[in-house]
């Protein structure tokens, strides 16, 4: 049986006294109350966890934060968390927009309707049921494309097509409605042959692990889209590595000794790195993901290692940045 909620609803002013009173050292009120009232508690809170202590009887964590916890120390991992999502983000998206194109180009030129065409896909996915409803992965696909095509807020493009040939569009126009999400599980949904040709464009030879990359970053995109904490999420959609004859830039994910368990964010980033090289990518993506391994703020209750970054990580080869020319 649940139980009612008893606690109290509290001012800024009383929410930053109870951080002091257990034990954060608070500097300046203002600031705290600024981000208190503009950030709020509960989702503060998130970032006043690491900072408790815990019972050293039981291993349980207490209402009390250690000695040496400073709101100044939160703001900063409040802050990290913020930048680490927009540099996320922006890197998913060049991932994802150049996977539609793959898809789309090499599906295209088979069938220009390859999305609506079952053999164009692998039996697994079109028939078999994995539904309460009796649907198949493609059915409950397909009722998603749908009603994205019946929505109002498309991209001019699409609308325009659509208004002058209708509601069957090719591929490669019918991709451009499509999310992360639709995106990632059409692709589980093609032939081993086509997602092999696919996944090869990107360094990855096994198609079920690139299939596992582009769930983690559809998972990671969706928590950043959301304003929600990363940093050390426990990633539910984990990245598959690796194993047997690694690429050179990705050997130390797996090598032993080395802690980068696709359980934390730092095995996403860094398949998201050697992705955004395999494509030859020409934004920024490569500093700012070096700056940010750089600069995680590390003070006596955080360390990298709870983002899953690995000691003597600036050495690999993957955050060696290939040198350009002039474009």
């Amino acid at each position: 049986m649940a139980l009612d909620y008893a606690k109290p609803f509290l001012t800024i002013a009383e929410q930053v006294a109870l951080i002091a009173r257990r034990g954060m050292h608070v500097a300046d009120a203002d600031e705290a109350g600024h981000y208190l009232r503009h950030e709020g508690y509960y989702r503060l809170g998130s970032y006043l966890h690491p900072f408790r202590q815990v019972n050293p009887a039981t291993g349980q964590w207490l209402d009390t934060y250690v000695p040496t916890a400073r709101f100044s120390d939160v703001i900063r991992l409040y802050e990290y968390d913020k930048w680490l999502r927009i540099v996320m983000l922006s890197g998913l998206r060049a991932i994802e927009i150049s996977v539609r194109v793959a898809i789309a180009h090499h599906l295209g030129a088979r069938d220009i309707f390859a999305h609506e065409n079952p053999r164009c896909l692998n039996g697994a996915f079109t028939t078999q049921e994995s539904s309460r409803r009796g649907k198949t992965q493609y059915q409950a696909w397909l009722d998603k494309y749908h009603l994205l095509l019946a929505r109002d807020d498309q991209e001019d493009i699409v609308r325009q097509f659509i208004a002058k040939y209708g509601q069957r569009i090719p591929i490669w126009v019918a991709i451009e409605l499509w999310d992360f999400g639709l995106l990632t599980r059409f692709f589980g949904g093609m032939k081993f042959a086509d997602q092999q040709s696919v996944s090869r464009h990107y360094g990855v030879e096994e198609p079920h692990l690139f299939a596992s990359w582009l769930r983690s970053f559809n998972y990671v995109r969706n928590v950043c889209a959301h304003h929600s904490r990363l940093w050390n999420r426990n990633i539910v959609e984990q990245p598959r590595l690796v194993t047997k004859h690694p690429d050179p830039l990705l050997r130390h994910l797996t090598e032993r000794g080395v802690k980068a368990p696709g359980s934390r964010v730092y095995a996403t980033l860094a398949l998201a790195t050697f992705v955004l090289r395999r494509m030859n990518y020409r934004g920024s993506w490569g500093g700012d993901a070096v700056q940010l391994l750089e600069k995680f703020p590390s003070c006596e209750s955080l360390s990298p290692g709870m983002m899953g970054i690995p000691n003597g990580w600036r050495a690999f080869p993957l955050w060696k940045l290939p040198e350009r020319g002039p474009t």
